[in-house]
């Protein structure tokens, strides 16, 4: 089944299985997007978000993310599984895009256990870096992060790069829900700061908010 564990820097999270785990959670993430419209405000970004997701487990089961041999206890057999990673603030992201809509999309029972598989592999490895953090940060795995804003992806964006750039270790992590919040509830004056500027990029740029990208992403010490 898919695996998760925690980055050495706890940046974020590597996630690995054999082709047909990778290929499974690959079909359930566009399963979930295909419901989507994606020239339509917010399900538009939603479709963005799980575009991004769905790049980075096609390139994992090509081999072409990383790659590690387990052995397992119970056969002493060698596996060679391949994965890649994802930043803490991204997963967290992604898994309410398609938790969100999954009860839109008539989903089967395949691609519901791969989303539960999933859910419960990132929870697993959130404990592994840090308990105290995780268990803040639990309850933002499937649920309390507005990703139905039309500017969700341009915000995802910003927390990771806010994210990243932050001095690592396990202070970061646990201020993951703080950031959360200042990022995605829209009563916070963070929030209403960062979409300011965006608005104000957007008329110099004379663009769509929606339209926006940052042009450099640092370098991720994982």
């Amino acid at each position: 089944m898919l695996q998760a564990y925690p980055t050495k820097n706890g940046t974020g999270v590597s996630i690995y299985g054999n082709y047909g785990e990778l290929n499974s959670l690959y079909d359930t993430i566009h399963h979930v997007a295909n419901s989507l419209d994606q020239h339509n405000g917010a399900q538009g970004a939603q479709f963005q978000l799980l575009m991004n997701f769905a790049y980075e487990v096609r390139k994992a089961s090509s081999g072409q993310r990383l790659k590690e041999t387990f052995t397992y206890d119970a056969d002493n057999i060698q596996h060679v599984l391949y994965g890649f990673r994802l930043v803490w603030t991204d997963i967290l992201i992604f898994i309410s895009v398609l938790r969100h809509n999954a009860g839109y999309s008539q989903s089967d029972k395949l691609q519901q256990a791969t989303l539960y598989l999933l859910e419960h592999i990132i929870e697993q490895a959130l404990f592994e870096y840090d308990s105290e953090g995780a268990n803040a940060i639990k309850d933002f795995i499937g649920q309390r992060i507005n990703i139905s804003n039309e500017y969700a992806f341009i915000i995802y964006q910003a927390l990771h790069i806010k994210y990243v750039t932050a001095r690592a270790g396990k202070a970061r992590f646990r201020k993951i829900p703080i950031l959360i919040a200042a990022h995605f509830s829209e009563w916070q004056q963070g929030y209403k700061e960062l979409v300011t500027s965006f608005q104000q990029s957007a008329k110099e740029q004379g663009c769509a908010v929606a339209d926006l990208e940052f042009a450099d992403f640092p370098e991720i010490k994982w």
